[in-house]
């Protein structure tokens, strides 16, 4: 329901407001003068308020001044929706500002590629956002998110176990996101809004406890504060406290990077692959032991796998426990004596089948493994080899069938009946008996397309079948 706020006040809110803003963004960074920035703005009072400030203190025709441009996403989850866009891109006209707009069908989408709503909406609209970035030359994605977002996003984090990292929240400059609102509450927000008669639209959907975020604002902030009023503030604090750590840290974690290892070259093929000693790692605090793994990690495995769960199988291999070999994703950790070796999981660590069909063939695979993103030697299948013990085959259905539901990257992150998903997508029921899939036991990998790149992949396992589909020629 579109709205608009009263304008009858002296101003004084709005005053101490932009002043509030302009501290935060004196102490904790803004983007440079002169940027050109993307407005993610969805017509709410959150990023109706963020324009009206972009446009008023950061649109003024200086050297300094932002080139401003709106993007809005219609999810199509609410009759509403609709209006609301054309609210926005009116605002967007009334200032002379370029506006972008996308329509989606999150539920739909949501149904076809097994992810959340909440999931699906928010990658679509990024990669919607950062598409209209590359294609316009935005340099920032400027968001709405304040500080009540910020504390439900440190106790989303806290109950995930995603460490330290995990409680400093948002950052305010975080890659191409800027965040200016992250030093305001929704109330002072909803105070600028109205002091400045803004037009802004309600979500009732924000108001069901539906989805995690709104549960933890409906039902489990309003519980905290009952043991601490000012619980809001306190969760921002210890984020801004812990990302002041964090940044210690990982400058020192770089350090001793740099510090402890060395780079090589294989001599065959020029691979490069680290070598640590190991008794100075076994001899690093905690704190800088995982974090050295996890910078190591990120070097080799762009999806950055590395968990705290596989913190002590690392201790074992390097205090020479049990095991002396330790895979992971795209990583193989190996340790000798005192040299501990890092290098790519290659093709040849892996187990390869070669299968025929029927108007398809399946070639084995080689060049580098390159999972959870995408491959880069060709139109491969990458699949663990614990749901297919036997190796895959290409067949029609079965009774049983179950298929694997995983994440844009490839990440496995459950199962569904074959026949529920195939009723989900829409495929008719004389056309679902002549499909072929890619399948283990009893359990479906994908359909087959051929030329089509595709990864399955769980962290639980370090072997996998890798192969290739092509039409018969």
């Amino acid at each position: 329901m579109a709205m608009t706020g009263s304008n009858n006040t002296n101003g004084k809110f709005k005053s101490v407001f932009e002043a509030k803003v302009a501290a935060f963004e004196k102490k904790r960074g803004m983007v440079p003068g002169g940027s050109k920035v993307l407005v993610a703005c969805s017509g709410g009072p959150d990023s109706m308020a963020l324009l009206h400030w972009l446009i008023t203190n950061k649109g003024l025709e200086t050297e300094s001044a932002l080139s401003i441009g709106v993007a809005c996403v219609d999810h199509s989850l609410r009759p509403e929706s609709k209006a609301e866009l054309r609210m926005v891109k009116q605002y967007a006209a009334d200032y002379g500002l370029a506006f972008y707009p996308l329509v989606i069908d999150a539920g739909v989408e949501a149904k076809a590629s097994g992810e959340s709503v909440e999931t699906v909406s928010r990658r679509l609209r990024y990669e919607f956002f950062r598409k209209i970035c590359r294609s316009e030359g935005y340099e920032y994605i400027v968001t709405a998110h304040h500080e009540n977002d910020q504390a439900e996003t440190i106790l989303a984090h806290l109950i995930r176990g995603s460490g330290t990292a995990g409680l400093q929240g948002m950052q305010v400059l975080a890659g191409d996101i800027w965040r200016p609102f992250l030093g305001v509450t929704k109330n002072d927000i909803l105070g600028y809004v109205k002091e400045s008669g803004l037009p802004f639209a309600l979500d009732a959907t924000n108001d069901e406890p539906i989805y995690m975020r709104n549960r933890l604002r409906l039902e489990v902030l309003p519980l905290l504060q009952q043991f601490n009023p000012n619980i809001v503030a306190v969760l921002a604090r210890l984020g801004e406290h812990v990302s002041a750590d964090e940044t210690y840290l990982t400058a020192e974690t770089e350090r001793r990077f740099n510090e402890l290892c060395s780079v090589f070259k294989k001599a065959a093929d020029g691979t490069p692959y680290l070598e640590l000693k190991r008794h100075e790692v076994a001899s690093l605090p905690d704190a800088l032991f995982y974090r050295l793994w996890r910078y190591i990690f990120g070097l080799f495995d762009t999806g950055n796998t590395f968990s705290s769960a596989h913190v002590e199988e690392l201790r074992q291999v390097i205090k020479g426990q049990k095991r002396k070999l330790f895979m992971c994703s795209q990583v193989k950790v190996a340790a000798q004596y005192d040299i501990i070796q890092i290098g790519r999981l290659v093709v040849t660590d892996l187990i390869t089948h070669r299968f025929q069909v029927t108007g398809l063939r399946a070639l084995s695979w080689s060049g580098p493994a390159e999972e959870p993103m995408p491959l880069q030697t060709g139109e491969n299948l990458l699949i663990p080899r614990y749901l297919a013990p036997k190796g895959p085959v290409i067949r029609h259905r079965q009774p049983g069938d179950r298929i694997v539901l995983r994440r844009r990257d490839g990440r496995i992150w459950g199962h569904k009946k074959l026949k529920d998903w195939l009723i989900d997508c829409k495929v008719a029921t004389e056309e679902r008996d002549a499909l072929w899939f890619v399948c283990g036991d009893k359990v479906v990998f994908q359909t087959v397309k051929p030329k089509t790149t595709t990864i399955v992949w769980d962290e639980q396992t370090t072997e996998y079948w890798a192969c290739s589909i092509e039409e018969e020629k």
